[in-house]
């Protein structure tokens, strides 16, 4: 490993948490590897050199954890977050996987698990796919294709409320 995959971790976690200084880190951690740092690493920072000096799924692992557990940082992206936590124990856990295969396994289990639906969602089909509510509201339905029609229709498990300019649709 290099200090680019330092940069690339600590982009990641700032990309899925709040108050999270990628650049800081790398450029912290580069003073005091080379010893030009005056002030005393903080737990963050010991944990990102161990991952510099022995890379490995269980380190990266280790800083993610420890990134996300300082002072101000906060998750807004969880389902990302465990995610990737998951897919890097499951590495660890099994050897013979890489990460990428991790990474499948763990987007197939979310998708059979599903995702939790709020009191109210808004979203295209594509985002409310395999989610399901008591009532949908289906917009602009006329301008719809079939296979959208047909998703937007089946996300309502008691109600259905379809909006259109026409009384008849005609999906394409």
């Amino acid at each position: 490993t290099s200090p680019d995959s330092l940069t690339m971790l600590a982009n990641f976690a700032q990309n899925i948490m709040t108050n999270v200084g990628a650049d800081n880190l790398v450029t912290r951690v580069g003073s005091l590897r080379s010893g030009r740092a005056k002030k005393k690493a903080s737990e963050v920072e010991l944990v990102a050199i161990k991952f510099l000096d022995s890379p490995s799924f269980l380190s990266a692992l280790e800083l993610l954890v420890e990134i996300q557990k300082e002072a101000g940082v906060r998750l807004h992206r969880p389902i990302l977050f465990r995610a990737c936590t998951d897919s890097l124990r499951l590495c660890i856990s099994r050897p013979d996987i890489s990460f990428y295969q991790a990474a499948l396994q763990a987007r197939e289990r979310n998708r059979l698990l599903g995702r939790p639906l709020p009191r109210r969602a808004v979203g295209s089909t594509l985002l409310l796919k395999g989610l399901e509510a008591d009532i949908a509201v289906v917009l602009t339905a006329d301008m719809m294709d079939a296979q959208n029609l047909y998703v937007a229709m089946t996300r309502g498990s008691k109600q259905l409320k379809i909006c259109s300019r026409s009384s008849k649709l005609k999906p394409g």
